[in-house]
């Protein structure tokens, strides 16, 4: 029973992440900003708006694109680009 619990959980956290890592990064940061409008409202708890900031972090970062791809926009003129990891 509980095997079966765990490994449904599993695989909705992997499906749940590969739908996040496939979906463009325009598409991806909309949505995490939509989240984080809703997690910040007055009222809500404050882990929500912890986990927002992470959620909108997570949708300005690079999922296995190549570093110079347009789908991500750069720094802005006039700003050194951010150190490659």
């Amino acid at each position: 029973m509980w095997q079966a619990i765990l490994v449904g959980l599993i695989v909705i956290v992997a499906v749940l992440y590969a739908g996040w890592t496939l979906v463009p990064v325009a598409t991806r940061l909309r949505m995490a900003q939509v989240f984080a409008t809703w997690a910040r409202r007055p009222g809500r708890h404050p882990w929500l708006a912890r986990i927002a900031t992470t959620l909108e972090t997570a949708a300005r970062g690079r999922h296995g694109t190549c570093s110079d791809c347009r789908a991500i926009p750069g720094p802005p003129p006039g700003q050194p680009p951010p150190d490659e990891r």
